[in-house]
């Protein structure tokens, strides 16, 4: 399915978010734009497993 395939994408890229902010180079600028970034992400990952209940709610009734 189109969004499982999209789910998996942004959970790649949350991880990746995450493993970046791991890194002692980083500055507080980056740092806090790398939060706002994980933040979006975790708020579309949010989004689709909402449809995806909502759907999977409609089925059963």
């Amino acid at each position: 399915m189109e969004s499982d395939n999209k789910l998996e994408g942004l959970r790649s890229a949350l991880s990746c978010v995450f493993e970046k902010l791991g890194a002692e180079s980083l500055t507080e600028p980056d740092r806090v734009e790398l939060v706002a970034r994980a933040e979006v992400v975790q708020d579309q990952i949010d989004a689709i497993q909402d449809v995806g209940g909502m759907s999977d709610h409609l089925f059963q009734l």
